[in-house]
């Protein structure tokens, strides 16, 4: 069967975020636009239909324009879209094209579709809603396409019948990681994608969910479950990019990377012994990290670690369900200055039991920490998370109308304490006090002396830092041959930041 899966982009976002990064006066930056990447989702789905036989085509609406997607959608026998909640009302308006100008089937999937079927279903721009990972849905939608009376027996789907809407049992998850296929990246034009991005780079995913309960998090898609690829798979994929894209980076999309210590430091082993040099980013939580995994993390190439902490106010970390303490987060944050690893720190401003006290001790935390960089947000609530049940009172309309922007913020619910602009006006505050704490000599020399100390504390640390250096100076050599020496050019990690540079005043 021929399959066009897409994945859908507000093009108001779209326009906006194009708007801001051609505006020369406007700091690039996380104001400017989403990082271009290749959807993981639909790329590991086109990978396991090939598998099977299927013809795929992949298609990202934040690149394409609508006649290019048209034109899939006439070739195709079925069309998939996948919709994020800010992207949702495109997803159903692209349904609706193939849908009712093309009378193709429409599977829709993703977040959105998982908590609320009914917003596509209803609107008549699908005829099947997966809930969850599809790895296993989609292939058996395919193979029941045209006998809508078994549709009763795929798991994890939504439709309607008569009508009504039936939705069947939800699907077991995927437990064995090691055999999900690598994701189809060959169905893309990689390098047109690495031209887009401010930091040219490929993406992965070795794991999949995570145990916390944050009140933010949509957890639907993989229910607090935490799966992962082994290590020598992790890295075997991570080899096969190298030499497939020979990429300046590679960018680990993992909820949770470092929840499971030993494949971490596995998996850092690994890429020494096959005497691989790349350098990564990843995402984690601040409290995960301990001395060894984060020795290994820098020896094998890791540059930047994205922590969650998303407030600095004891009370607020427990209102959210964060389960951490600022004082695990001092800690960890020591431990990074230490070992010379540049972190960077989520902050979320908005929840409904925000203060001005609670983003004071928000304040201090991060100045006590000096973490290389801040990224703050204002909260968008989600379907499907505990703190959207919270503001569904203060929402001015249907959040899947609203086509928002976490980072362009829009204006989805009333706060009970602040408005919309003093919610801005906090964020500038907090960049501001970063950038104070940060900022200059002194902490510049500060920092140096921490890492000294440490050195002189633990000597290991000493021939670390001669290996990072040999290794360092292997890959940038590796890059300047290839196509992306440019990267290396200019002072790349200004907009790498992807926040606003703030001065202190």
């Amino acid at each position: 069967m021929k399959v066009v899966l897409i994945y859908a982009k507000s093009q108001a976002i779209r326009q906006r975020a194009a708007e801001v990064f051609a505006d020369e006066s406007v700091t690039k930056g996380e104001l400017a636009r989403d990082e271009i990447y290749p959807p993981l989702g639909i790329t590991i789905l086109g990978a396991g239909l090939e598998q099977r036989g299927h013809e795929v085509r992949l298609l990202d609406d934040s690149i394409e324009e609508v006649e290019t997607l048209r034109e899939a959608m006439q070739w195709a026998d079925l069309v998939g879209i996948s919709a994020l909640t800010p992207n949702a009302r495109r997803a159903r308006e692209l349904g609706k094209i193939a849908r009712e100008e093309y009378s193709k089937l429409v599977v829709m999937g993703g977040p959105h579709p998982t908590t609320n079927p009914e917003f596509f279903l209803n609107a008549g721009s699908a005829d099947i809603c997966v809930q969850g990972e599809g790895d296993l849905t989609l292939p058996e939608i395919i193979e029941k396409l045209h006998d809508r009376a078994s549709w009763d027996s795929i798991q994890g789907i939504t439709f309607l019948k008569d009508g009504e809407q039936i939705a069947t049992p939800r699907r077991a998850l995927v437990k064995k990681m090691d055999e999900v296929p690598w994701p189809a990246w060959h169905l893309w034009d990689i390098p047109r994608f690495m031209k887009l991005m401010v930091n040219p780079g490929v993406t992965l995913i070795t794991s999949r969910g995570c145990p916390y309960a944050c009140t933010f998090c949509d957890a639907e898609m993989t229910p607090r479950q935490y799966r992962a690829m082994s290590a020598e798979k992790t890295v075997d994929m991570m080899e096969h990019l190298l030499k497939a894209y020979n990429p300046p980076q590679m960018i680990l999309f993992d909820d949770l990377f470092t929840i499971q210590r030993k494949r971490v430091i596995a998996i850092c082993q690994e890429i020494i012994k096959r005497d691989l040099f790349f350098e990564w980013i990843c995402e984690s939580r601040v409290d995960t990290m301990d001395y060894e995994m984060l020795r290994w993390m820098r020896k094998a190439g890791c540059i930047k670690i994205y922590y969650g902490l998303e407030s600095g106010s004891p009370r607020m970390l427990v209102t959210m369900k964060k389960g951490v303490t600022p004082e695990k987060v001092l800690a960890g944050a020591k431990l990074n200055r230490e070992l010379g690893m540049y972190f960077k720190f989520f902050i979320l401003y908005g929840f409904p039991e925000d203060t001005v006290e609670d983003h004071r001790l928000t304040e201090q935390l991060i100045a006590k920490t000096r973490v290389d960089a801040v990224c703050v947000s204002v909260l968008q609530p989600i379907p499907g998370t505990e703190v959207y049940e919270q503001l569904k009172p203060y929402l001015l309309k249907d959040v899947a109308e609203m086509e928002f922007h976490y980072w362009h913020s829009t204006e989805s619910f009333k706060h009970p304490n602040f408005t919309h602009s003093e919610l801005h006006a906090e964020r500038e505050r907090l960049l501001k006090a970063h950038a104070r704490a940060t900022k200059g000599i002194l902490p510049k020399v500060k920092r140096k002396l921490e890492r000294l100390w440490a050195m002189v504390r633990h000597p290991e640390l000493i021939g670390d830092l001669l290996e990072i250096r040999r290794r360092k100076a292997r890959n940038v050599q590796r890059v300047r041959e290839s196509h992306w020496g440019y990267t290396l050019t200019g002072k790349r990690d200004v907009v790498a930041l992807q926040v606003p540079i703030v001065k202190a005043d």
